[in-house]
């Protein structure tokens, strides 16, 4: 059967339609990862790869210290990392819930809690913390929800991943250089993550109180709803699994 020029149309308008929504769906991904502020948590980690590795070029032997440099550059390659990102993101997050998310990040209070996120991240705020987090004076109440906060957020798990990524290059690097023979123990490896979160678990709900410090109790009481809702839990999971898989490609 010939096709009319109608019906010609019609399919090409059909078939424009699905481009649109397609292209919709994959930009979703993209923005979500702006506006939650995952990009520059990636730029601020780009940072903190750099320090580490000037920091072991006093430790190790300059071979060593070329190979760390290279490998590290290769796994965390900046556009390969945020690539892997947001395509976990797509993959693993249902479409109602990023649209809950972004309704979320482009509120007010997700503005503001970006903006304290991501300058909790940025490297002269990781560098005054690491020398230590002052005792936050903080009411029951308020403790009450940073503890509840801390249960729901993913900042330890992210956390974790950080500091085990940035821990490992040096094992890595010499694991490479010597052509396998120097492997570390899949418990030893475990060993370390425990350590490290360990070391995490008591100084959460004061660095949740650092990080959070402008936000009143009623804006974090907000804040804590959204993260319970099933929306919440359901990207804050996809994040986790996108930070993680930014990390260990």
């Amino acid at each position: 059967m010939r096709l009319k020029s109608i019906h010609l149309l019609a399919m090409a308008l059909l078939i424009s339609v699905a481009l649109i929504a397609m292209n919709v769906r994959a930009q979703t991904p993209a923005q979500l990862y702006d506006l939650s502020g995952m990009a520059a948590h990636q730029r601020h980690f780009q940072d903190a790869l750099s320090a580490a590795q000037q920091r072991y070029a006093q430790q190790l032997p300059a071979n060593v210290h070329a190979s760390l440099v290279n490998k590290s550059n290769q796994r965390f390659e900046p556009q390969a990392m945020q690539d892997r990102a947001r395509s976990r993101l797509a993959v693993t997050l249902p479409d109602s819930a990023h649209e809950k998310a972004i309704e979320f990040y482009r509120s007010p209070l997700g503005r503001k809690v970006v903006t304290m996120e991501t300058r909790a991240t940025a490297p002269a705020s990781v560098k005054e913390m690491q020398r230590g987090i002052p005792q936050q004076q903080i009411d029951p109440q308020r403790y009450t929800l940073l503890r509840q906060l801390g249960t729901t957020l993913p900042a330890l798990e992210v956390g974790v991943e950080v500091s085990m990524a940035l821990a490992n290059l040096a094992t890595d690097s010499a694991n490479e250089l010597l052509g396998g023979l120097f492997q570390v123990p899949v418990d030893l490896v475990s060993a370390r993550r425990e350590n490290i979160r360990n070391q995490m678990v008591p100084e959460l709900p004061n660095t949740l109180a650092y990080v959070y410090r402008d936000l009143s109790n009623q804006e974090l009481e907000q804040y804590l709803q959204w993260t319970q809702t099933a929306e919440g839990v359901a990207t804050y999971q996809a994040m986790t699994q996108a930070t993680s898989e930014a990390l260990n490609p």
